[in-house]
């Protein structure tokens, strides 16, 4: 009888992890949702437990605050972009892989605005706000995420080299963030450049940009090696 009981508790206890688990999936997903429509300040913890269906109490249960929510989007949207990418570049056949493997790496992210988005938010507006240990947390999730990635890249780009690609690793994020911004101005700067022809130079495309910028990188530390 008493072995009985033991195992309805564990049984109790392995549903309440699920649970748990489950709910904190639908605040990640409802804030993906809200971001995808809206910009960081719309994007309240209110609003994420109402579409989420919990209470506003209930969502401050599993993030204390909108930046620990978002430093968690961050990392699922990284996570779910690198399982694609690996996918990608292992049915990738080619004897350029020095040019087709920064297409299809910005092919992915071009794929993903949610991600892009977050990542020119994270170093200035999201990870200011964390404390140390959701700082140290996160940031080793994301030390995690890039070596994967680059070891995905030295795989798959005969005579890249290990810290080559870490560097490379490196040199994407710091490129996502900053095409990002270029291909999406201010409304203000976009009617400008629309409307001035000499000005058209400075308007890209964020794939087309990423890739050839990516391909000079690769093509040039392959150079040095």
């Amino acid at each position: 009888m008493l072995a009985k009981s033991k195992k309805n508790i564990s049984q109790k206890r392995a549903r309440s992890a699920e649970d748990k688990d489950l709910r904190r999936t639908h605040l990640i997903e409802a804030a993906t949702r809200l971001f995808a429509d809206a910009d960081f300040e719309a994007v309240t913890i209110a609003r994420v437990a109402a579409a989420a269906g919990v209470a506003k109490g209930t969502a401050y249960l599993y993030f204390a605050s909108k930046e620990t929510l978002f430093v968690e989007l961050v990392h699922d949207e990284m996570l779910q972009w690198l399982n694609a990418l690996t996918l990608q570049l292992k049915r990738l056949r080619t004897t350029r892989a020095a040019v087709a493997v920064p297409l299809q790496i910005a092919r992915s992210l071009a794929g993903r605005p949610v991600l892009c988005r977050l990542l020119v938010l994270l170093h200035t507006v999201i990870e200011p706000k964390l404390d140390e240990a959701a700082a140290r947390k996160f940031k080793r999730h994301m030390l995690e995420l890039l070596t994967q990635a680059s070891q995905l890249m030295a795989g798959k780009i005969p005579g890249l080299q290990a810290g080559q690609a870490a560097m490379l690793a490196m040199q994407i994020h710091a490129l996502v963030i900053s095409a990002t911004q270029l291909a999406n101005p201010p409304p203000v700067i976009a009617r400008v450049m629309a409307a001035d022809a000499s000005l058209h130079v400075m308007q890209i495309d964020f794939e087309h940009f990423l890739a050839t910028t990516l391909t000079t990188l690769v093509r040039g530390t392959l150079a040095e090696t």
